[in-house]
């Protein structure tokens, strides 16, 4: 395990440890109700949310889908102590390790705010790929790097905060993402935006006024 891998199960065990466990560290978050509309209209039955967290996405994909199965893996052990809502669990740390699971088992892979923080993002996706089915998805949410209020950082002379968190080691656009979903063999069949407010609004030009990106690649 380098050094990244280490600092990093450090820093989310902390987080975990501390404000993430606070009962409103995450009021306000829409995305979780939002990726589980997407992962409704996609009709997956087994899926494996990777940085699953505490389970919390898994639950509101669960409200959505109740008899959906779904498997979780984090890098931070202190996350997997207070999942809940998932019917299997493990700790892996994919900057070094593969997952444990076979070979085209899972209909969704889900990676939600996760490969911005991994040192080799491409490889990964090539190993959640590996374990979805044929005529299966994987679903990725990054922040945007292109979002209105980052450019104005930009151009104001700030460094903007998306890619001032320490925690990120990539930042993507739109046409990155795609490009790498592509680059894992993946087909697009879906790329839009998640953003905290007026989403239906947003979604005009997702490209600059959402905070978040979301994409569906379906491994042929």
């Amino acid at each position: 395990m380098n050094r990244i891998s280490v600092d990093q199960r450090e820093q989310y065990d902390e987080e975990w440890n501390g404000w993430k466990a606070e009962t409103t560290a995450f009021d306000g978050v829409r995305r979780y109700d939002q990726i589980s509309s997407v992962v409704h209209l996609l009709g997956a039955k087994k899926i494996l949310d990777v940085g699953c967290g505490d389970g919390r996405l898994g639950r509101a994909i669960r409200a959505n889908c109740p008899k959906v199965l779904i498997h979780g893996c984090d890098v931070s052990t202190a996350a997997l102590t207070r999942s809940e809502g998932l019917d299997q669990q493990y700790c892996v740390d994919l900057n070094c390790e593969a997952l444990p699971e076979p070979t085209e088992s899972f209909d969704l892979v889900i990676a939600s705010e996760v490969i911005e923080h991994l040192i080799t993002p491409d490889r990964v996706l090539e190993e959640l790929t590996r374990v979805v089915k044929q005529g299966g998805h994987v679903l990725l949410t990054v922040p945007n790097v292109a979002f209105w209020r980052f450019r104005f950082q930009a151009l104001s002379g700030q460094v903007p905060s998306v890619t001032a968190d320490t925690r990120h080691l990539h930042s993507f656009s739109a046409s990155l993402l795609e490009h790498l979903v592509r680059k894992a063999g993946l087909h697009v069949v879906q790329l839009t935006g998640l953003r905290q407010r007026f989403n239906r609004l947003s979604q005009l030009q997702f490209k600059l006024l959402c905070d978040t990106l979301l994409i569906v690649g379906r491994k042929p």
